[in-house]
This record gives C-alpha cells, sequence and structure tokens, in this order.
C-alpha cells in the first residue's frame, strides 16, 4: 500500500463515517488526523505483511528464501524507522525488535539483557498509561460532584 493509497483510505473513513467533532475541526486538524491515520493503515499493512513473511519462510525452498529475508529485513526497517502517531504501535516496535534480537537461535548475554530492557520500558509504558487513566478519572469525577 503506497502513502497516497493509504490516505485516499483515510479521507474514504472519514467521509463514510462523519461525527459532530468533525464539524468544529479546523481544516489543519482535519489533514493531522488523515495523515496519522494513513499512516496507521501503512504501518498495519506493513506488519501484517512482515508476520506473513515469518510464516511462509519457514517452508520455502532455497531460491525463495533470500528473496523472503530480503524482503523481511525491508519490512523490519520499515516498521521500526515509521513514526508511531497511536501508543499501541509502540509495542508492535518492541515485537519486531524482540524478534529481530532472537531470529538467528541462540541469543548472547549482551542480546538477552537488551531484551530485558526492552520488557522493563514496555511495563514503564503501560504503567504511565494507568497512571494517566486514573488522574483523567479522578477530574472526572471531581468535575461531575461540582
Amino acid at each position: 500500500m503506497t502513502h497516497e493509497e493509504a490516505m485516499a483510505k483515510a479521507r474514504e473513513f472519514r467521509r463514510d463515517r462523519p461525527t459532530n467533532a468533525h464539524l468544529h475541526e479546523t481544516e489543519d486538524e482535519r489533514r493531522l488526523w488523515e495523515a496519522d491515520y494513513a499512516t496507521r493503515l501503512q504501518f498495519e499493512a506493513d506488519f501484517n505483511e512482515w508476520l506473513l513473511q515469518r510464516t511462509t519462510a519457514e517452508g520455502a525452498d532455497e531460491a525463495e528464501d533470500d528473496k523472503l529475508f530480503e524482503r523481511e529485513d525491508e519490512l523490519i526497517q520499515l516498521i521500526l524507522t515509521a513514526p508511531v502517531p497511536y501508543e499501541w504501535m509502540i509495542f508492535r516496535k518492541f515485537e519486531v525488535a524482540t524478534y529481530c534480537i532472537t531470529k538467528h537461535g541462540e541469543a548472547s548475554w549482551a542480546e538477552l539483557f537488551a531484551l530485558q530492557a526492552l520488557d522493563a520500558i514496555k511495563a514503564d509504558i503501560l504503567r504511565m498509561g494507568q497512571t494517566r487513566e486514573r488522574e483523567l478519572r479522578r477530574k472526572f469525577v471531581k468535575r461531575a460532584a461540582a
């Protein structure tokens, strides 16, 4: 999927599912939302193709193997360097990074240490999200009580 195709899908999605918020947004906000949504579509397409590459690479012959591994490396680079407008996309990047560290079999001590660091960062991000949700709930309850 090209960026233009993703932008066209984002515009179509907005046209098919308008909300009251669309009436109050500026042109810049609309463009930003469409660009974020297009980035999400491209990211998901790349991630899904990467998952498919992982499953098909196991049963491929040697000639296909080189092409598959080359495309897999290309997809890994696309996924890891893509901007992430949505927080959940970070966890997909962690999954790809973990795979990169362990894909050639046994991992070294340093690689296992890097995996432990990635897992700790994931846990921190999840905790930060939960803390933010609790703070928002408290604010909402105070406003509702007032």
